[in-house]
């Protein structure tokens, strides 16, 4: 016989799992499409009152239909393995395992919290960031593998990179600019990369589109022009020079220096 404790815990939890517990697949999939639906009146209802106690509303009716579903349900000596305690269990910890080396092998969701990046990236944004191929494998602060920089991808001119600097454990969003072994010097809104101009178009109101690399992309500029932020910079092996797109109101290599080529995490693919 199913436990109608262990039923009504699960349904105050994670209702669907109540249901997979109890071997009623239908309902299950009609209690996740519930909870789903739910999402789009809870985001409108919790900023006009403040809080919303939709969630709370199901989760207490899934525990109290659980429970008594759980009474009339007689489970057999063939019941499914997922109709065990220990199978609807392991349901979310092999779900959770999963999304947690995705997180730290192939695709990893980053929030961006300043506008170094701006215009390109605005403060608020979360991108979507290519890890596999870069080496440096892990998530949520726990590293799994640390590649020899021999056998990772290599960054290129113009891609924005989710890195950490040589002086910061946090990660930072930044484009790359220059690559191992260039020079790369910057002033008066110009960049060279081994004495050649980056070609540059003025779409006024401090606007300025740079392609590099075969990128085009939009930076801003708030000053005329900052010498504090201008000079010559030579690239040694195993480090890159990146830069933010607000280049008035971003702190990178040109404050803090070249970042190693380990400190490379991955590459933005998509924002939103």
């Amino acid at each position: 016989m199913a436990s109608k404790w262990f039923a009504a815990f699960l349904g105050f939890l994670i209702p669907p799992l109540a249901f997979v517990y109890l071997a009623k697949l239908r309902i299950a999939v009609l209690c996740l499409l519930i909870l789903l639906g739910s999402i789009i009146p809870d985001f409108y209802l919790t900023p006009f009152k403040g809080v919303s106690l939709l969630p709370l509303v199901l989760s207490l009716l899934s525990a109290v239909y659980a429970f008594v579903l759980a009474k009339k349900i007689e489970l057999g000596s063939n019941r499914k393995w997922y109709s065990h305690w220990w199978g609807v269990l392991s349901i979310p910890v092999v779900f959770i395992v999963l999304i947690f080396l995705i997180r730290s092998f192939v695709v990893e969701p980053f929030y961006i919290p300043s506008k170094g990046m701006s215009p390109s990236l605005k403060a608020g944004d979360t991108v979507l960031v290519k890890k596999w191929g870069y080496g440096s494998y892990g998530s949520l602060g726990i590293t799994l593998i640390n590649r020899e920089i021999k056998n990772r991808a290599q960054a290129e001119r113009g891609d924005v990179m989710i890195i950490k600097p040589p002086h910061d454990p946090r990660f930072f969003v930044k484009r790359v600019i220059g690559l191992p072994g260039d020079i790369v010097e910057f002033g008066d809104k110009q960049l060279l990369i081994n004495g050649a101009r980056v070609n540059t178009e003025d779409l006024g109101k401090g606007m300025i589109n740079e392609t590099l690399g075969g990128n085009t992309y939009t930076v801003k500029y708030v000053k005329a022009n900052s010498p504090l932020r201008s000079g010559q910079w030579i690239v040694p092996d195993g480090h890159y020079f990146v830069m933010g797109d607000n280049r008035d109101n971003s702190a990178d290599s040109r404050m803090w220096g070249m970042v190693p080529a380990e400190n490379m995490v991955g590459r933005v693919l998509i924002k939103w």
